[in-house]
């Protein structure tokens, strides 16, 4: 299977049209974010069929007993990070230079604390987050009140949800959402 190929596609299972959505491919795995701060590793042997969602051939319950996790485990490395695997050293220094203000990523927490989603784009002014049940918000940077390992918004809800957009409308760039699998991926969509 090809690595990219899942990213931001919904998911569905034998008997639930809707558990989550894709935010990182492994080569054997794919992060389902879900609502509620659910979370499931699937391996991609379950998956039956890929079409506008991707199907998981199980029912619900068996996803639930065997692929949920913690939401806040550290996430699997994808070919999007710089690291190859544990046995290869890597100069993060390096990586760190070479994206030294990256929000990428990055959880994103409310004001009161409340878990908005991650950063899956970052303008020069706005951050792209991916909520739960497929919600998207094109935040301005002039909302961040502290960058650690969360971004915190210094609003919370219901304010933040006059951020709140079509997930797959085009990104404040003007380009197609697809852009953001195109950057997390480049070789998978070289002609």
């Amino acid at each position: 299977m090809v690595s990219g190929r899942f990213f931001n596609r919904g998911v569905k299972t034998l008997d639930n049209p809707d558990i989550g959505y894709v935010v990182r491919e492994t080569p054997d795995k794919i992060i389902v974010f879900g609502g509620k701060g659910n979370r499931y590793d699937i391996p991609l042997s379950e998956i039956q069929q890929v079409g506008a969602n991707v199907l998981i051939g199980l029912p619900f319950s068996e996803v639930e007993k065997k692929y949920k996790v913690n939401r806040n485990d550290p996430l699997p490395t994808s070919r999007q990070d710089p690291w190859k695997d544990e046995k290869n050293q890597v100069d993060l220094a390096y990586y760190e230079g070479k994206y030294p203000k990256s929000l990428f990523n990055k959880g994103v927490r409310a004001e009161n604390e409340d878990d908005l989603g991650f950063v899956a784009k970052e303008t020069n002014d706005k951050i792209v987050v991916f909520g739960y049940s497929n919600d998207r918000y094109d935040i301005p940077k002039s909302e961040i009140i502290a960058v650690g390992m969360n971004v915190i918004i210094g609003k919370n809800f219901p304010e933040l949800a006059k951020y709140k957009v079509d997930r797959n409308a085009p990104l404040p760039t003007g380009e197609p959402i697809e852009t953001i699998a195109e950057e997390a991926f480049p070789e998978d969509h070289q002609k």
